[in-house]
């Protein structure tokens, strides 16, 4: 019944602070590029949608721990909380559906950001840019094979001006010239396309419709280039597929987006030992300021270290040092409050 209880009042505020900071983010963004934006009122829709979205998915690890800050809060004042301790309840039980609602919402995310919300950023700016988003002049080794590509348009999968050179022995063998390439299944698929074979004796061209090129994913090659945002199942298939990829800039922006949300979850874990039980026994308004500074200056740690480490200038791996010290000292905060 407890589990319940503090879950739906948990969630509810996770909602309303989400919201509440999407909103104020939204409205700051739309005004500062109103002037940059089409005329078209469906367009302008789509760059709010997109928008909302991002916010989403940059705001919910802060969410989680302004949520759970505002709903002890709430069990503070009205003595809910000193009511649970007195019927016995342990500090852990009270934990669990905390912990539980924000590694669901986690996963959630995680989730989304393998797919198409990992991009929306780069479609609103394409619509404030008034541009197709698409990479020109790409250059790429793709297992046994050097592709050039003179246009690449992801959202619409196609390929403008794609040479494909087969190697073998470091010799090339084969090239593939075709004026227009469309990606339909996971392969490409190009009409009329020039194929020259080569060998120490005879070059020979032929003409014909072509299947080639399976699993070279457009985002994908897309992002290999200026390397601003990456679904995690890309950054994935990116990292064993491609040779030319800068692994620590993928690994950048892959630990980023699960290790921030897990160091933010993790402070949970910390705040709940220091949560006064009655506002008569200390000052809660000084605690929520301490809580919310601390939570703040984690998240900007995370991005200012993110920032660093996809420059080359420190490891990626940094990443994991604020997670893994928030959670050492949770769990030894939970042993020692169990042998007590």
């Amino acid at each position: 019944m407890y589990f319940n209880y503090i879950i739906k009042k948990y969630a509810k505020n996770f909602l309303l602070i989400l919201f509440s900071l999407a909103f104020f983010f939204v409205i700051i963004d739309f005004i500062a590029n109103f002037s940059k934006l089409p005329d078209s009122s469906n367009l302008q829709v789509l760059y709010l949608y997109y928008i909302v979205l991002y916010s989403f998915d940059m705001f919910y690890p802060l969410a989680i721990v302004f949520s759970f800050l505002f709903t002890m809060y709430y069990m503070i004042k009205f003595n809910e909380l000193v009511s649970f301790y007195s019927l016995g309840f342990s500090v852990k039980k009270i934990l669990k559906p905390f912990l539980t609602f924000s590694f669901l919402i986690f996963f959630i995310f995680i989730a989304l950001d393998s797919g198409k919300m990992a991009y929306v950023r780069e479609y609103a700016d394409s619509i404030l840019n008034k541009r197709q988003y698409s990479n020109t002049n790409l250059f790429i080794k793709f297992n046994d094979k050097i592709i050039y590509i003179k246009k690449i348009k992801p959202i619409l999968k196609e390929a403008i001006d794609i040479r494909v050179f087969v190697l073998k022995d470091g010799k090339v063998k084969k090239i593939i010239s075709a004026k227009k390439a469309v990606f339909v299944n996971d392969i490409w698929q190009a009409k009329n396309a020039e194929i020259t074979f080569i060998n120490d004796k005879k070059i020979t061209k032929i003409r014909n419709d072509i299947f080639f090129l399976k699993n070279f994913k457009p985002k994908i090659v897309s992002n290999l280039k200026k390397l601003n945002s990456i679904s995690l199942y890309d950054a994935i298939i990116a990292i064993k597929i491609f040779k030319d990829v800068n692994v620590n800039t993928l690994l950048s922006m892959v630990f980023y987006k699960i290790f921030t949300a897990l160091s933010l979850i993790g402070l949970i874990i910390v705040f709940i030992f220091q949560v006064p039980i009655h506002q008569r026994i200390s000052n809660v308004s000084l605690f929520l300021v301490k809580s919310v500074f601390l939570t703040i200056l984690i998240w900007g740690i995370q991005l200012m270290i993110y920032k660093f480490s996809k420059q080359g200038v420190i490891s990626p791996y940094v990443l994991m040092v604020p997670c893994f010290i928030i959670y050492s000292y949770g769990v030894y905060l939970l042993i020692k409050e169990e042998k007590e």
